[in-house]
């Protein structure tokens, strides 16, 4: 559901929005299990994400897990820049590396793209997370993420050695400032 609000703001032309998890007390009343706020700017909050409780689930007979958004669509209009820019597509190939790793269940995907943004790779040109694991062989308190990471330089094709170089120093940077350990 994330991808698909991302993928609409975008569409909109509206960027900045910020996913901030907030705590809720649990209750056969509360709208959401676990949920997001998001935010423009950290601070103004245009709209919610989350899991539809269970107790609001099972009086209206469903029994898969049900995520739902609320928007503020008034307020997301007054943000709308309708005006797309447009950008001739890449010349030189990009290069994809996977990394799966097992960090603390408090750690959330922002915290991990303010750790990429610091780094500053330059070759890095999209970060995208594509699994988040709960279950068998992941200790109690923690969770897998995975990301595929895509590199490619403007101006020429990447050296194998210049992408295991920027990967290698990534994965050192998550072990060292998330904790994380990797996933075979």
């Amino acid at each position: 559901l994330k991808g698909v609000v991302d993928e609409v703001l975008e569409r909109w032309g509206i960027g900045g929005i910020q996913y901030v998890r907030h705590t809720l007390t649990l209750g056969p009343d509360e709208l959401f299990v676990e949920a997001a706020h998001l935010a423009l700017g950290g601070k103004r909050v245009l709209g919610e994400i989350g899991q539809l409780s269970p107790w609001i689930a099972r009086r209206h007979d469903l029994r898969d897990p049900v995520f739902l958004v609320e928007l503020d669509l008034d307020a997301l209009r007054g943000r709308r820049q309708p005006v797309r820019n447009m950008k001739a597509l890449p010349q030189y190939p990009s290069v994809r590396r996977d990394v799966a790793m097992v960090t603390s269940e408090d750690t959330s995907h922002e915290s991990v793209l303010k750790v990429i943004q610091k780094l500053r790779i330059s070759i890095l040109e999209r970060v995208e997370l594509f699994d988040v694991y709960r279950g068998d062989k992941i200790p109690a308190g923690q969770k897998s993420l995975a990301y595929a990471m895509i590199y490619r330089a403007t101006d020429r094709t990447l050296k194998d050695e210049e992408v295991q170089a920027a990967h290698g120093q990534l994965i050192e940077v998550f072990k060292q400032q998330l904790g994380v350990s990797l996933r075979e």
